[in-house]
């Protein structure tokens, strides 16, 4: 069980990460821009714009599971957390980096998805999830080894699993960072379906 001063410190570091997860999940939505009047009537003008901000539907979606996802695996990370130090509350505000920086290439890429130069901003989008799932195995690595310093004691063949998964997920992320100079749309797809794969073991084990 965690004293007084260890659920405080604990609880810090969470609320302060609750609330950049708020933030940066709120600014992804200005990907969708509200269009102008056009100064002349023409006839399905607000159809035909809605039905071109497909590209901003669609990155917006995929940055707000992500980032959903993020936010549940870090409340569940820190759940195995006994006495934080200050190496792990500097690594998780880096790990908090990328989630503040998303809403912009969530945005570029919204732009430049039909451009000649959308692979850059495919790379862009698909390169913040790398660092975040980096970052992410970082912390992992970072807190299983200070609970084992601390004598912690976790179920191995579980741990193991999830080890491997984290790793996994940071592979297939930047497998996807490579095929977006090839083929950025497909990256884009890739990111939706990897993300979509992530949300199913993750909100069953939370029901557990």
């Amino acid at each position: 069980m965690r004293n007084g001063t260890e659920e405080r410190e604990t609880s810090r570091i969470e609320a302060f990460s609750d609330n950049v997860f708020a933030v940066g999940i709120t600014l992804l939505v200005l990907a969708i821009k509200v269009p102008t009047i056009p100064a002349t009537p023409e006839p399905g003008f607000l159809t035909k714009y809605l039905v071109s901000q497909w590209p901003a539907y669609l990155t917006y979606i995929i940055s707000f599971i992500t980032v959903l996802l993020m936010w549940i695996n870090h409340h569940m990370m820190f759940q195995r957390v006994r006495k934080p130090d200050h190496a792990l509350m500097f690594l998780n505000g880096l790990m908090l980096l990328p989630v503040t920086l998303l809403p912009f290439p969530t945005s570029l890429l919204a732009v430049f998805i039909a451009h000649p130069q959308a692979r850059y901003a495919a790379a862009l989008f698909s390169g913040s999830y790398v660092l975040i799932a980096g970052l992410y195995c970082l912390v992992w690595t970072y807190i299983t080894r200070m609970n084992k310093k601390q004598g912690v004691e976790e179920d191995a063949v579980r741990l193991h699993r999830q080890t491997t998964k984290i790793r996994v997920v940071f592979a297939l992320y930047l497998g996807t960072f490579c095929w977006s100079f090839i083929y950025p749309l497909g990256c884009i797809f890739a990111c939706f379906l990897l993300a979509v794969y992530l949300s199913l073991p993750e909100l069953r084990n939370t029901a557990e």
